[in-house]
Formats: C-alpha cells, sequence, structure tokens
C-alpha cells in the first residue's frame, strides 16, 4: 500500500502541485516570480489559443463522431464470426499499435499535394493537385480524415465485450422472431453502453493531448488552422515560458476534467447495462 501511495505521489500529485503554482508565475525555468492571473488573462486575450481550443474540441468531436460509431459497428460485425473476421481483426488494429510518428508520416505521404495517393484517385473529380494538409479550407478536415483508421483499440475491445453478454439472450430473441438486425440494435448495443462509454474517454485522453499527428503532419499550420491545445503549450514550452505552458496545460486538464465527468455520467459507466 504505501509504495502505490508514494508512486501516486511522486507521479501524480507533484506534477499536479508544480502545475498549479507555476501557471501564476513567470517562469523559465531559473527565474520565478508569483504574477497572479497575467497568465490566464494573456491566455484568454490570445486569438490562437482559441483558435487551438476549437481545434482541439473539433477532433473530439471527429473522434466520437468517425472512429466510436465505425468502431463499434465493425466489432459487432466481427464479433458475428463472419468469415476472415480475425484476418480483419489483424488488419484493423495494426495502424493502433504503430507509433503516432510513423502513423503521420504515412499520412503525409498520402496527402502529398505531388505523388500523394488521395490525388491520384480524386483527379479525375478534382483535375488538378491539391496540398489538403496546407490549404487552410482542408487541412484540419484532412487530419481528422486520419481518425478513420485507427478504429482498431474500438474495434478489439466490441468484440471482447459482445463474447461476454450471454448466447442465452440472443438465442431467446432469435425464437421469438426478432432478425439479426433487430438482435443487434435491441439487445447486442444497448449491453455495450458501458463499453462506449469506456472507448469514448480513452479517446478523449487521447484527443484532448493530441500533438504528435499534429506536429509531424502540419506543426499546427496554416495560419494555426489545426493548432491543438497540447501544441500552443508546447510552444510556449521551447520559447523557455514555462509558467504561461503550465497555465495553458492546466486549462488541458480542466477541459478533459469536466469531459470526462460529463461522459461517465451521460454513459452511467461502472452500472451494471445487464
Amino acid at each position: 500500500m504505501l509504495p502505490a501511495l508514494v508512486l501516486f505521489a511522486l507521479f501524480f500529485l507533484v506534477p499536479l502541485v508544480v502545475l498549479a503554482v507555476t501557471a501564476f508565475s513567470r517562469w523559465g525555468g531559473v527565474d520565478f516570480a508569483f504574477t497572479g492571473l497575467d497568465n490566464y488573462r494573456r491566455l484568454f486575450s490570445d486569438p490562437v489559443f482559441w483558435k487551438a481550443a476549437g481545434n482541439t474540441l473539433f477532433y473530439c468531436g471527429a473522434s466520437m463522431v468517425i472512429q466510436v460509431p465505425l468502431g463499434v459497428a465493425v466489432g459487432m460485425t466481427l464479433a458475428m464470426k463472419v468469415p476472415g473476421w480475425k484476418v480483419f481483426r489483424t488488419i484493423i488494429f495494426i495502424p493502433f499499435v504503430i507509433s503516432g510518428a510513423a502513423y503521420a508520416l504515412v499520412f503525409s505521404m498520402f496527402y502529398n499535394p505531388s505523388y500523394g495517393l488521395l490525388n491520384n484517385l480524386l483527379a479525375p473529380v478534382t483535375g488538378g493537385q491539391h496540398d489538403w494538409l496546407f490549404d487552410s479550407g482542408t487541412a484540419r478536415w484532412a487530419v481528422a480524415g486520419t481518425f478513420v483508421f485507427i478504429i482498431g483499440f474500438v474495434v478489439v475491445v466490441v468484440i471482447a465485450e459482445v463474447a461476454a453478454i450471454p448466447t442465452e439472450l440472443l438465442e431467446a430473441a432469435e425464437v421469438d422472431g426478432a432478425s439479426l438486425i433487430q438482435r443487434q440494435l435491441f439487445i447486442v448495443l444497448p449491453l455495450l453502453r458501458n463499453i462506449i462509454g469506456t472507448v469514448i474517454l480513452v479517446r478523449l485522453l487521447v484527443d484532448i493531448g493530441m500533438f504528435d499527428l499534429v506536429f509531424i503532419l502540419t506543426s499546427g499550420g496554416p495560419d494555426n488552422a489545426t493548432t491543438t491545445l497540447a501544441l500552443y503549450a508546447y510552444r510556449a514550452y521551447v520559447q523557455g515560458q514555462w509558467g504561461y505552458a503550465n497555465a495553458a496545460g492546466s486549462v488541458i486538464l480542466i477541459l478533459g476534467a469536466t469531459l470526462i465527468v460529463t461522459v461517465r455520467r451521460a454513459f452511467r459507466i461502472g452500472e451494471r447495462a445487464l
């Protein structure tokens, strides 16, 4: 018990206290002075900060609209043991286990205006080359489009959850005349409530701190069209404005905690679904 408390204090409480205290200071690693709410006044008056906050929420929303429904649908389909389901499960899971940097490099080539596969596929429609990642009108959507291929985690946990559902329920519904689609929609899907809430929480935790994918694909450009809060805080940090970076970090923390509490209550995570 004691080692666990020490580790919890060392790796969670201490960093949290340092973040909270230094967010009210001018701190560059050596110099230190309390400045009250100056960092937050500067933060909330900076239009780039609001653009970064909007982009972060946009990516969180994109995950909820793209990854979760798609992952749940694919997971429920593969859980029915369709032919080749193990092969499809492995193929779908591969993008999830490779590093974010490698994944971003693959998509930087996919979106390349000169030789990218997307422009080649759309050439008959667009009639020319388009720089998807560095056009302010398409950059944010192009980054969100990469989410389609990161559904492996959702698929695997949904398959595992469906396997735990008592078969008697589905057999009884089948005897009563329920079709396959009706059994999936009205029995299996409601029983997945807890796991769907959990994967939403996991995706939110990842997307609120989204950094490597955006940093490699666009560096936050063009004109901060893809800048996230994590990238915004990183820029302040490399400029030696550690106190200001921690103020931005505290906003990420509060935003994340708010979204997590909201999702937990909405999906009643922890309550039995059956």
